[in-house]
């Protein structure tokens, strides 16, 4: 079997008092992982604590103590890295714990605060059930997945979100007084715009290489029949300059007088994405929407291994609906990313095993 370690490939991950961990060491050191287990042992838990050594926060959860062991204070999680992108292998550690509502950070045993340096050692992407929602689900996840994906791949974008968030705050401030000085809300109006175009044409971008990258990866894979497309809705338009659009709004004070809040801006924002020219979200089968947004994270992954590095890519529970045919194309689009591949599966009879072995590839198998 082929034994090409990727330019980024997890070793092992310690854990301690993390969800239903007491207390466990998993070797991850294949380009390729399969976990099994039954629903309850752990599998998704195993998937968080990864997630959480790359954002320092969970995708299940918004409070870190939720994380923590019953009947336990605090948890802690050791990874430890294999870095080859330089063609002379690294091994990088880092250690996360936390307790008392205080979590300490240290890569290769240097404490650090800092998000950047944490992602130019370890970035993963995680695809599971919950990412149906890109499609199903309502504006604010599909905001959160791009907002990501660019922080991910140029952390000086949460800066910019950090401005916006500051800017707003000050307008819908402003807006709950009973009386609005004209002149100020013009400033702040201003500056909500600025930072909405900014922002805007960020994420544009961003969708236009992905789109660009699906595209390409279905002409290759399944011919030109199928496309995949976004179209971004600014719930203000800001194609034009401000005095344009201040001029054109002359009833926005008006509404939000009444409402108290700002009714423009990227926090109201969406984008559509459409499969072979109609809306996914109410035209496509459930397998055609997860074949999309398993596109939409390869795309991803693309982007980020052009603009930033390697890349590793965890899938919870995601390639079990497929035929066997389907998953046979998706596994070769994965594989092609380059980057190591954790997959879970509630069972041992995960149709990719056989592909594996057919292809003489290097597979692990973790059994939870």
């Amino acid at each position: 079997m082929s034994s090409l370690v990727k330019s980024l490939q997890l070793s092992t991950i310690y854990l301690k008092d993390f969800r239903c961990f007491n207390q466990i060491t998993i070797n991850l050191d294949s380009p390729v992982v399969l976990i099994y287990g039954s629903n309850g042992t752990g599998k998704t838990s195993l998937l968080e604590a990864l997630y959480y050594a790359c954002y320092l926060r969970s995708f299940r959860t918004n409070n870190a103590r939720d994380l923590i062991t019953l009947n336990k204070s605090s948890f802690f999680i050791k990874l430890v890295v294999h870095d080859n992108s330089l063609n002379n292998s690294i091994d990088h550690t880092i250690n996360i714990g936390f307790a008392d509502n205080k979590r300490l950070v240290k890569i290769n045993d240097k404490a650090t605060v800092s998000y950047k340096e944490l992602l130019s050692h370890y970035r993963i992407v995680v695809l599971a059930e919950d990412d149906l929602l890109l499609i199903q689900g309502f504006p604010e996840e599909r905001r959160s997945f791009i907002d990501q994906a660019l922080m991910l791949s140029n952390p000086h974008f949460f800066v910019k979100m950090k401005e916006f968030k500051t800017i707003l705050d000050g307008r819908n401030a402003l807006l709950r007084n009973e009386v609005i000085n004209k002149d100020i809300y013009f400033i702040w109006t201003k500056k909500l715009w600025e930072s909405t175009y900014t922002i805007q044409k960020m994420r544009v971008e961003l969708l236009k290489k992905l789109e660009l990258e699906i595209n390409l990866m279905l002409a290759y894979y399944f011919g030109p029949q199928i496309t995949i497309a976004f179209s971004y809705v600014g719930k203000k338009q800001s194609n034009m300059s401000f005095e344009e659009f201040w001029n054109h709004n002359e009833q926005l004070l008006k509404d939000e007088t009444y409402f108290k809040r700002s009714l423009f801006g990227v926090h109201l924002d969406d984008f559509i994405i459409t499969y072979e020219d109609r809306k996914s979200k109410s035209h496509s089968s459930r397998g055609q929407q997860k074949m999309v947004v398993l596109l939409i994270k390869a795309a991803q992954i693309k982007q980020l291994i052009q603009d930033k590095g390697p890349v590793i890519f965890l899938l919870d529970d995601f390639m079990t609906d497929f035929d066997a045919q389907r998953s046979a194309v998706l596994l070769s689009i994965l594989l092609s990313l380059n980057c190591q591949l954790i997959f879970t599966s509630p069972h041992n009879n995960n149709p990719l095993e056989p592909k594996l072995k057919t292809l003489g590839l290097e597979y692990t198998i973790v059994s939870m």
